[in-house]
């Protein structure tokens, strides 16, 4: 009888100890699960943060400079496919004219203008739109903001031409130091026309005194924006959304 108890004394121990591993298992996988939880709502509200702060930038887009500017590049695109396709026909290709029609539905003056530095500066079709039009200085003449890069070191930026005198522009970044210390708009999402009342004032830093009719806004990858103005013969930024 002692025998016989013995044996269930033993058979309880080792059943008990089996249940704990099983339950120190389940505490284990309950405790990934929990992990794997938190890490998706952390995915989610950080989701959900960069919805709300690309609304808040796109919502303050100027509609009516975009839709000139896509009426600009649609009605650029048929000539171009006209071009392309008259010159298919006769089995003619006339580089300059390709390029003038390419390169991007902006003024031949502008381009006259932009080979003065195009030994160091290309103009990027790498964002689209890659332009934006606005008045971006205290006349009434439409200006250009258009987006570059610096072909020996990549370095992006954008090239402000005042309609004015298509001869004088104004080189933001592409290598050349901005007034918060960067020289590398790398990582523009949108070139984007914003009228001046839209600017925000941010923090500690109160809105600069623009005088301009518009400001450039520029928008990047990583959900934060910035615009563009000009203080005295200069393009300085202020930060906006981040």
């Amino acid at each position: 009888m002692k025998k016989y108890t013995n044996f269930l004394l033993l058979f309880f121990l080792i059943s008990c100890g089996n249940q704990e591993q099983e339950l120190q298992s389940y505490k284990t996988k309950l405790a990934e699960l929990e992990a794997t939880h938190l890490t998706l709502e952390n995915k989610v509200k950080e989701q959900e943060i960069k919805i709300k702060t690309l609304k808040d930038v796109t919502a303050k887009w100027d509609k009516d400079a975009l839709e000139i500017t896509n009426k600009d590049l649609k009605a650029q695109t048929k000539k171009l496919n006209q071009t392309v396709a008259e010159n298919a026909m006769n089995k003619q290709v006339d580089p300059e004219n390709f390029r003038k029609s390419f390169v991007f539905s902006l003024p031949n003056e502008f381009l006259q203008a932009f080979e003065s530095v195009s030994d160091k500066y290309k103009i990027s079709s790498a964002m689209n739109p890659f332009y934006t039009t606005g008045y971006f200085d205290t006349d009434d003449k439409l200006d250009y903001a258009v987006f570059i890069e610096n072909k020996q070191n990549n370095k992006q930026g954008v090239a402000v031409i005042k309609g004015s005198d298509y001869s004088k522009f104004y080189i933001l970044g592409a290598g050349n130091t901005l007034n918060d210390g960067s020289d590398d708009l790398n990582g523009l999402l949108a070139l984007t026309t914003l009228n001046t009342n839209l600017v925000e004032s941010r923090g500690e830093n109160p809105a600069p005194q623009i005088k301009s009719l518009n400001v450039i806004s520029l928008s990047f990858t990583n959900f934060s924006s910035a615009v563009a103005y000009l203080d005295e013969g200069e393009f300085k930024l202020y930060a906006q959304a981040d």
